[in-house]
């Protein structure tokens, strides 16, 4: 029943944004997938070359957070707007890799590429939390974590079977990605409603980004959440280059094929989230948060530690993977929902679009960081490659020691505090 109660959250907006999300998310999933394969091991750019590029990407992620959290706030343009935008962005994108052979073509395309990405999670993530009650929100974002699940997958496994169709001109898979960003601004145009987002009151707070830049919760949760973004990051930027070049074998060159990287990686990772998103979140919703957060950073250092393990012993190489990719899913499946659900409780309602423009900077900080760093770790000797991941699951615990630094300022807000719901400041038992 909890299951149906789920999917049942999925009204028209919600159901809307769940598409939009599955869309969006081919075409994303396919470029940061395929991007380091192409560039490093078929157009000859160096791993470091190209994920100092794809960092570029989380640097102008900023702006478009901040420019579509204003925008999509603004009632001159709103959510649909911003949107649109964050297509328009996308196929720009697609349009570039097309046609990349070059470090600074790459690099054009992972500026338009930062701007798309951060127009289109600011006014998606404001554009649900409108549309559903504040008790539901956890499940509702499950909802759009199966969807963003499957896109992925799809993505990652459409981009294979298309590379086997034009093997001879592989920078042809982003055409694919562009007539996902086209269908979805179709749909975008078509079916949203415009009327459905919070108006400024005459009372309401001004200066929205500054306000929750003032937040002090807000900042400590998005300090910790970087450990998060940067995990996710490194996952699908760096795991796919690892398994590649790196993966222990009894063979004398090391690493697997990338149609076998694309179906371990499809299956473990994307397939075990899509299926346990939703009921793992209807298992874990009346827990503490702060309990399911913690839970799920230890999963991540685990899984991390067992990628070490991939890499180091050839006699189990692919159960080490397997089981690694499998916890970093559940990690992931657990964290998230409560992760954005934590973040909309924290936000006024007519204030969502700067929040969440703000606490998706942490997105911004992951994604520069881990591209660049899995790019230098790919870099250096097998050792320094495999050990790698060791020093990322030993990061967990700083992540985990700001999480509970948060749960100490929340719980001293007193329940009227501006920018707090009472369900937030009460503690769930």
């Amino acid at each position: 029943m909890k299951l149906f109660s789920a999917l049942q959250l999925s009204n028209r907006q919600v159901s809307l944004q769940a598409v939009g999300r599955l869309l969006i998310q081919v075409s994303y999933g396919l470029i940061s997938f395929y991007i380091p394969i192409l560039f490093v091991n078929q157009i000859g750019l160096s791993a470091t070359a190209v994920g100092s590029a794809l960092s570029l990407c989380a640097i102008s992620e900023v702006a478009g957070h901040f420019i579509g959290g204003t925008l999509a706030d603004s009632p001159r343009f709103g959510r649909k707007a911003v949107l649109r935008l964050a297509a328009v962005m996308g196929l720009v994108v697609s349009a570039v890799l097309v046609v990349a052979h070059s470090l600074w073509l790459l690099l054009l395309a992972s500026f338009f590429l930062g701007l798309s990405l951060g127009f289109y999670w600011t006014a998606s993530g404001a554009a649900v939390m409108d549309a559903t009650a504040p008790e539901d929100r956890s499940g509702a974002f499950a909802v759009m974590g199966v969807a963003e699940y499957v896109g992925v997958g799809l993505g990652i496994l459409g981009g294979s079977a298309l590379l086997t169709l034009v093997a001879d001109d592989p920078e042809l898979i982003f055409v694919g990605c562009g007539l996902m960003f086209l269908v979805f601004l179709g749909l975008t145009q078509a079916a949203m409603a415009e009327e459905d987002q919070p108006r400024l009151q005459a009372d309401a707070p001004v200066g929205g980004i500054a306000s929750a830049i003032q937040d002090r919760a807000l900042l400590v949760f998005m300090a910790a959440n970087s450990f998060f973004t940067t995990y996710v990051a490194l996952v699908t930027s760096t795991i796919p280059l690892y398994f590649t070049n790196f993966l222990a074998g009894s063979d004398p060159i090391p690493g697997v094929s990338v149609g076998s990287t694309a179906s371990l990686f499809t299956g473990c990772y994307i397939g075990v989230g899509a299926v346990l998103q939703i009921p793992t979140t209807s298992l874990l919703t009346p827990l503490r948060r702060i309990w399911v957060l913690t839970g799920a950073i230890a999963l991540w250092g685990v899984g991390f530690a067992l990628l070490w393990a991939a890499g180091t012993f050839a006699e189990a190489q692919f159960i080490w993977a397997i089981v690694a990719l499998c916890l970093l899913s559940l990690a992931s499946v657990a964290y998230k929902p409560f992760f954005v659900a934590t973040v909309s409780d924290l936000a006024p309602p007519s204030l969502r679009g700067a929040y969440v423009a703000v606490s998706s900077q942490c997105w911004t900080v992951g994604y520069f960081i881990g591209p660049l760093l899995g790019g230098w770790a790919m870099d250096q000797s097998a050792l320094v490659a495999q050990r790698f991941w060791l020093g990322v699951g030993l990061s967990t615990a700083v992540c985990v020691s700001l999480l509970w630094v948060f749960e100490s300022i929340r719980l001293k807000r007193p329940p009227g505090a501006e920018g707090v719901s009472p369900e937030l400041s009460a503690d769930p038992s």
